[in-house]
């Protein structure tokens, strides 16, 4: 993918109140759990100090906390609405990001003002931009953290709510199939590259497709057992044959009967189907067909 073509995608990780919150209070246990244990930017010596008391530190780690949460509050809540920065792709939003960093800057200013500084520093020297430039980068590096971990909670979070979402649509679209065909049987039958009859199954038998080179390897039940037929033909073939049925593709490789499928689950990040006759299969589903078959378990007029 094109870095122009990513950061013309719209931005969608920070657009609810929830989210933003979980944003915020990341960001706020992320900093200070990260200055505690790592003490970068100088601060191991400063924790070593004695001329800094434990009253010194906790007050200096509360003013990160307060500037923090208020800095990432007035940029989430009030800047961005006000800014028109609500509704926005990932390249304005990474503008913002560089605002929000200057914003923290400044917060980190103002509390400076209310709690002690570590060292005792005269506030003179704070206020030099070759310090506050130092703040900045600080504040930037830091946020990045947690800033790239809510992206990735909201995004486990929206696939898992994608899932489920098409979970209930495949099961409705299965007893709608199943009530528009009570009184009738619908065959499956397959043909090689040749014309030449290969396999002739009721619908509700077959499972899935896989092809596999100039070959696609059918699993359909017979008599309670699962059976295999290979077929010298090619998955677009089945695929266009049967646009009428039930048949969807879920993968490159694979072609499923969603009237057999029984859940949907995600293994480390990766959506795969389960069927109702084959437990241990896990049928891959690529993010581009999960879309088409939610779209095609929506349309019920293709019953």
């Amino acid at each position: 993918m094109r870095i122009s073509t990513f950061i013309d995608y719209p931005f969608v990780y920070l657009d609810t109140s929830r989210h933003k919150w979980f944003y915020i209070l990341f960001s706020i246990i992320f900093s200070l759990l990260f200055l505690v244990l790592f003490r970068p930017f100088g601060l191991d010596y400063e924790f070593s100090n004695p001329e800094n008391s434990l009253l010194t530190i906790i007050g200096f780690l509360l003013q990160i906390a307060f500037a923090t949460g208020t800095g990432l509050t007035i940029s989430q809540f009030i800047c961005r609405p006000f800014f028109r920065f609500q509704k926005v792709t990932i390249g304005r939003y990474i503008i913002w990001y560089f605002v929000e960093a200057g914003l923290l800057t400044l917060m980190n200013l103002g509390f400076a003002f209310l709690f002690p500084d570590l060292g005792n520093d005269p506030i003179e020297e704070e206020l030099t931009i070759t310090f506050q430039f130092g703040v900045y980068f600080q504040a930037f590096v830091i946020l990045l953290f947690p800033f790239l971990g809510t992206i990735i909670y909201v995004l486990i979070k929206n696939l898992n709510s994608e899932i489920q979402d098409l979970e209930i649509k495949i099961h409705g679209f299965q007893n709608l199939y199943y009530d528009s065909n009570s009184n009738k049987e619908t065959f499956l039958e397959i043909f090689d590259e040749n014309e030449n009859l290969e396999l002739r199954i009721q619908l509700k038998d077959f499972l899935f497709a896989e092809s596999s080179n100039q070959y696609v390897l059918i699993h359909y039940k017979m008599n309670e057992q699962i059976k295999k037929h290979i077929v010298r033909t090619r998955l677009k073939t089945i695929i266009d044959g049967y646009k009428t049925l039930p048949i969807e593709q879920c993968h490159r490789s694979f072609v499923v009967n969603l009237i057999n499928v029984k859940s949907l689950f995600k293994i480390e990040g990766k959506t795969f189907l389960a069927m109702d006759d084959l437990k241990e299969i896990k049928l891959p589903v690529s993010k581009s067909h999960i879309e088409i078959i939610k779209n095609r378990v929506s349309a019920t007029d293709i019953l």
